[in-house]
């Protein structure tokens, strides 16, 4: 996990420098600055969305310009921005065009193609934006089950989870063509495993930013920048008691490293979401690099200034119509408690659109320019 962080650290150390590109960058827990981020700090308004009929709780989000998917377990379904349902994206089944309850999305704008990854065949299906089922492919991927998939410049990209107990040298990411060939495949040859007990740290997301993906490896303590380029691994985070190095566990010394759950980079900075790995401690901590001044923040939590909630955390990273949003799920039940107990009658009144019976919402961050 420390990796995780040491990776967004890394990020935050290649824009700030102005040394060649090829040179890996040291950030040092020493320069961390303390704060306490309000959401004014970052975003300059808030928009709360919720999404009709068919349920969606626990939805994978991946957007397009003009729409959004939602992943549920009873398949794809297609809304527009402002949260109206479309249509649904083929079925859950084992039939022709059907997909299993593992899968991931991704979208193609430009040909107004669905992609739908199967995890546990590696099979490729796609669909049109209407939903009718077009083509199926075999993916010649190096290794099965990836954890996360995208669609960028008529590739396809696919990138793993380091499984210490299985393998020695791990799997990084696989690029396909849109017919399931592979392109190309990257090992991690830095990292080699001794026979131990070795923690798992599952991560949620990567960033996508323009045309390129910030990609974090949890055993290394390196940040990468994926593009059709190739991938150039450059930062890693210095020395410091948080860190986990790829060692056999031993009197769960895991318990005093980090869980890095999401890396963005914005116009004006990078943002890491991380906790420690103690359950017991499970306060998510906002890391931000701005850009502009080239000083690493620190805030325990955010405090939503704008529309009063507790416990914001967005998990995801989009433009829309030219703007940037971050972007989180929220229970209508915590959302309705925390507006109707508000001392703003505007804020008491929002709850007013909020369907209590109805879907969870989706809250959309709009960061400043």
């Amino acid at each position: 996990m420390k990796h995780l962080f040491i990776i967004s650290q890394l990020l935050f150390l290649y824009s700030c420098c102005n040394k060649s590109e090829s040179t890996i960058r040291i950030w040092n827990y020493d320069d961390f600055i303390k704060k306490d981020v309000k959401m004014s700090d970052i975003a300059d308004a808030m928009t709360i969305i919720q999404p009709d009929s068919i349920d969606y709780k626990g939805a994978r989000i991946v957007h397009a310009s003009s729409f959004f998917l939602a992943g549920t377990e009873q398949g794809i379904l297609r809304y527009d921005k402002e949260g109206h349902f479309m249509n649904k994206i083929g079925a859950i089944g084992q039939g022709p065009g059907e997909y299993s309850r593992f899968y991931q999305m991704a979208i193609n704008e430009t040909e107004r193609i669905i992609y739908v990854y199967r995890m546990d065949i590696s099979a490729l299906l796609s669909f049109s934006y209407e939903g009718t089922f077009l083509n199926k492919h075999s993916l010649q991927l190096p290794k099965e089950w990836a954890w996360k998939f995208y669609y960028l410049k008529d590739r396809l990209y696919f990138y793993y989870n380091v499984d210490v107990d299985n393998e020695s040298l791990p799997y990084m990411y696989a690029i396909t063509d849109t017919i399931g060939n592979l392109l190309y495949s990257k090992l991690d040859e830095s990292l080699d495993f001794a026979p131990g007990n070795y923690p798992s740290f599952p991560s949620d997301h990567i960033g996508l930013f323009g045309d390129t993906m910030l990609v974090w490896n949890q055993y290394s303590d390196t940040i990468y920048r994926v593009s059709e380029k190739g991938e150039e691994a450059f930062a890693v985070w210095g020395e410091w008691d948080k860190r986990l190095t790829p060692a056999k566990v031993e009197k769960e010394e895991c318990n005093q490293s980090m869980i890095i759950s999401t890396i963005f980079e914005t116009v004006n900075y990078y943002l890491c979401i991380w906790r420690p790995y103690d359950i017991k401690k499970n306060r998510w901590n906002y890391c931000f690099y701005d850009k502009a001044s080239g000083k690493l923040f620190n805030s325990e939590g955010i405090t939503d200034d704008l529309w009063g909630l507790p416990s914001i955390f967005p998990y995801n990273y989009y433009v829309m119509d030219g703007r940037e949003y971050l972007e989180c799920g929220y229970p209508t039940y915590k959302l309705l408690d925390a507006w109707l107990t508000s001392d703003d009658p505007k804020i008491r009144k929002q709850a007013e659109n909020i369907d209590e019976e109805g879907n969870n919402v989706l809250i959309r961050i709009r960061l400043k320019k």
